[in-house]
Formats: structure tokens, sequence, C-alpha cells
């Protein structure tokens, strides 16, 4: 069930099953993690401390995104693709769909570099 504290309109399409993705705590974790993101960009653009650092710390946040998605899609259901904030479902999909994509291409890049043989090639 939703998480105590987390209030529930039983009028609503959205039921929660494990946790309750409209409700204040999980609105508060989705800020963090846009605050957080935004920090490491920001240290990344200035060349704040050791650039590895912040590649580790975007790693991390794009699959702190990912989980985010994953369980906002799966709490939601059908609803995610047809819900009032179905434009914002699809944004976020999109934004983390690239970061995915980005966070592949720079680990192979990385393999390259460093003359590591890459993933098997599947047919």
């Amino acid at each position: 069930m939703a998480a105590k504290g987390d209030e529930v309109d039983l009028e609503s399409e959205y039921q929660p099953t494990f946790i309750n993705v409209e409700g204040p705590r999980w609105e508060k974790f989705g800020y963090a993690l846009i605050g957080g993101s935004t920090c490491i960009m920001l240290f990344q653009a200035i060349g704040f401390g050791p650039s590895w650092v912040w590649k580790e710390a975007d790693d991390i946040s794009t699959v702190l995104f990912t989980f985010e998605l994953f369980v906002r899609i799966f709490e939601k259901g059908y609803l995610f693709c047809t819900e009032q904030e179905k434009n914002w479902n699809f944004f976020d999909s999109l934004v983390v769909a690239i970061s995915i994509f980005s966070m592949a291409i720079s680990a192979k890049a990385w393999l390259r570099v460093n003359h590591l043989p890459s993933l098997p090639k599947i047919d």
C-alpha cells in the first residue's frame, strides 16, 4: 500500500498500489532529483573539482531518474499515457531515454579509449 501520511483520493482514477506517485513524498523526491541534477550540471559547467566526479554523479542521477520513471509507469499503468499529465510524462520519458543513450555512448567511448573489448554484438 501507499506510504503513511500520503492522502489518497478514493474518487481518483489513480489508486496507489505500492508507492503513491502523486503524494507529497514522491513529489519532494522528484524535486530533490531535479535540484541535485541541476547542481551537478552547474558544477560540470564551471569546472569545479575533478570532472570524473561529476560524470559519475551524472550517471547516478540518470539511474535515479530512470528508477523514478519506471516506478511511475508501473504505478500508473495505462493512466501514464492517458492522464492529464501525459505530455509531461512523454517529456520525462524522452529526457530519460536521451540520458540513457548518452550514458551508453560515453561508456562505449570509454571502452575504446582504454582498449577494452566492447560488449558482444547481438545479431
